[in-house]
């Protein structure tokens, strides 16, 4: 396919940060078997993208372990492949995220070297399931500098995005609004967008060499404002849940237990891979009781689960009642524990009749490792 891809895998994610004080955004675990990063990245696979770049400046221990051997993708290759881009080593490299140019500005060699003449930017904290190809193909029939991805704003409460755009019936854009409440018709933006690899190298080098960082305000808006940038704006259609704060994180997480949102996340002739972890079948002991779950392999259910999503080796012990919660890897729920509306990070242990219940909207979050 002529597009190289590019992942930033740690934009947006401070209001994240009860969960990326040691991993990275793209490294959260999602769906039980999943991190977040393994649906941009799946996307990029079956959409015939051999050549993707992960950008990552801090934390990223994790997400080069999970990424680590490239087989589950097909991209340990001696030719193009995966590629880990960490920021040059210096004592004068800024831990802060100033911008996704400043973060492009690590990969510029990489983008420089590439054969293809497009390249595919995509943040990791959005979930779809989406073939990039016929996005690419609209790029090039429209002859806009730039196409984004973007879903429509149906009625419901006031939210704000990232992004928001008004079009034309031809696609065009002829709106452009950072960080700012949507209204129904709008669109908003997937933090996915095609552009032309010369036209990315140049602003890269021209916009930081100035001390800017900003790729959508400071080269996107500012140029589109200037009639100097055309957008094209392609419309998603599919389930397209994005992942910012920890209530989106809870309430998408648990809105994959949903058919009508879990089905056209997890296709059949698109599958997300992930790394893959040998486990032993999940146990179900005589007394459990488990309704509408997401419950990955090598647990061992003894109590009663409802409307939970479980990462690989949870453990709920008997008389344990534990509903709308998600559980991370390895983590253990004691005896008679009561749960609701609780987030559990991997290797937490939830001792023996605790009682912790929270709020759909304000869940209670048990930290990585922690003791309850």
């Amino acid at each position: 396919m002529n597009m190289t891809g590019i992942i930033f895998s740690e934009m947006y994610g401070e209001d994240l940060s009860v969960f990326t004080h040691d991993r990275n955004l793209a490294a959260i675990p999602f769906g039980g078997r999943y991190r977040l990063v393994d649906f941009v990245l799946s996307n990029m696979v079956n959409s015939g993208i051999n050549n993707v770049g992960v950008l990552a400046k801090q934390h990223y221990h994790s997400l080069m372990d999970h990424l680590a051997n490239n087989q589950e993708w097909d991209l340990n290759r001696k030719n193009g492949g995966l590629l880990l881009l960490p920021p040059f080593a210096s004592e004068a490299v800024n831990h802060n995220n100033r911008g996704k140019l400043d973060e492009l500005r690590n990969a510029l060699n990489y983008l420089e070297n590439a054969s293809t003449p497009y390249v595919l930017l995509a943040d990791a904290y959005v979930v779809y399931n989406m073939d990039y190809r016929p996005m690419l193909q609209a790029h090039i029939d429209s002859g806009a500098d730039v196409t984004i991805a973007a879903t429509r704003v149906e009625d419901g409460p006031a939210v704000e995005y990232p992004s928001v755009f008004q079009a034309g019936r031809s696609g065009r854009v002829t709106s452009y609004a950072l960080n700012c409440t949507a209204r129904p018709g709008d669109f908003a933006g997937m933090g996915c967008m095609i552009i032309s690899r010369q036209l990315l190298t140049s602003a890269i080098r021209e916009y930081t060499a100035r001390g800017i960082y900003h790729l959508e305000r400071d080269f996107i808006q500012h140029q589109f404002n200037r009639g100097q940038l055309s957008l094209n704006l392609y419309e998603f259609k599919g389930v397209c849940l994005r992942i910012r704060d920890v209530d989106e994180y809870f309430n998408n997480s648990l809105a994959i237990i949903n058919e009508e949102v879990g089905g056209p996340l997890f296709r059949g002739d698109r599958p997300i891979y992930t790394r893959v972890t040998d486990e032993v079948p999940t146990y179900y002991g005589p007394e459990c009781s488990v309704s509408a779950c997401v419950i990955a392999d090598g647990c061992s259910i003894e109590g009663e689960v409802d409307h939970c999503v479980f990462s690989r080796g949870v453990r709920i012990c008997k008389g344990a009642k534990v509903k709308n919660c998600i559980i991370m890897q390895g983590s253990v729920v004691g005896e008679n524990v009561e749960l609701e509306n609780v987030i559990v990070d991997k290797w937490a242990n939830i001792t023996a009749g605790a009682e912790l219940k929270g709020l759909a909207t304000n869940p209670v979050i048990i930290r990585k490792g922690a003791t309850v």
